[in-house]
């Protein structure tokens, strides 16, 4: 699911949202950093205006991105006053962020935008109905017509749209990726009371918002080694033959551009 640069703040971002366990899943962090690991660290250049903590769990400090540098999830964090932001047109903003393909903008002028973006990366359920089931629960009225709308047309619209929602959450919970990652989380929450300390490598699918699997699927590394990484058919998630673990990308589209 994650690479080694996933920074601890993000996953716990993805872990907590949603999780309905019978006991709670404990906060994840990075494998503390060793001497021998801080030794090899270059020094932060002295014209750095501002230092900051390294992406991920990384062990060595870096320059705090200033005005107009990319960023992203695995880049160094914008400097104070900066918030790292994509345009407001942008079609897929975690994706942009996830690749560094963010800037570094002033807050102020950042934050109505970012709440937007914000909202529009929740995995709302009205984003994952079809325009099928969207145009089915719009309320229509036939050219012409300015009547206030009665309210029980309205509560009916609201009743079917409840119903339409409950009845894709089931399906939702019904998909293979999602009922595998709920397990994946429950054992990881029993492997952390029955070890007493921090897990710093595991496994959790990788799902899209439809709850089937993403073709890329990768372990989540808090130690700073190599994750790795192997293809799976969304549908089921099983190893596509010929697939290896490797760590970096597995370049999973050559899979299914054979298949074409």
């Amino acid at each position: 699911m994650c690479s080694t640069g996933l920074r601890s703040e993000l996953l716990l971002l993805l872990l907590c949202p949603g999780l309905i366990l019978g006991a709670a899943l404990q906060p994840m962090h990075c494998a503390p950093c060793t001497e021998e690991e801080l030794v090899l660290c270059p020094p932060v250049p002295a014209s750095c205006p501002e230092t900051a903590h390294p992406p991920g769990c990384g062990c060595c400090h870096t320059c705090a991105l200033q005005l107009g540098e990319p960023c992203g999830v695995y880049l160094a964090r914008c400097g104070r006053g900066l918030r790292c932001s994509v345009p407001p047109e942008e079609p897929r903003p975690l994706h942009a962020l996830l690749h560094g393909q963010g800037t570094c903008l002033p807050a102020s002028d950042t934050a109505e935008a970012a709440e937007s973006l914000e909202a529009e990366d929740m995995p709302h359920e009205d984003r994952d109905m079809t325009a099928d089931q969207q145009d089915n629960t719009q309320l229509t009225f036939a050219a012409g017509q300015d009547k206030p709308v009665p309210w029980n047309s309205v509560a009916a619209h609201e009743s079917v749209k409840a119903r339409r929602l409950n009845e894709l959450k089931k399906l939702k919970k019904q998909a293979p990726c999602k009922k595998e990652l709920y397990k994946a989380l429950e054992k990881l929450t029993k492997d952390q009371q029955r070890i007493g300390g921090e897990i710093y490598r595991f496994y959790l699918p990788n799902c899209n918002r439809n709850g089937f699997y993403h073709s890329k699927q990768c372990e989540t590394s808090l130690d700073r080694s190599p994750a790795k990484c192997w293809c799976v058919y969304p549908k089921d998630g099983s190893r596509i033959p010929g697939s290896i673990e490797v760590t970096g990308n597995p370049e999973c589209e050559q899979y299914f551009d054979s298949q074409e």
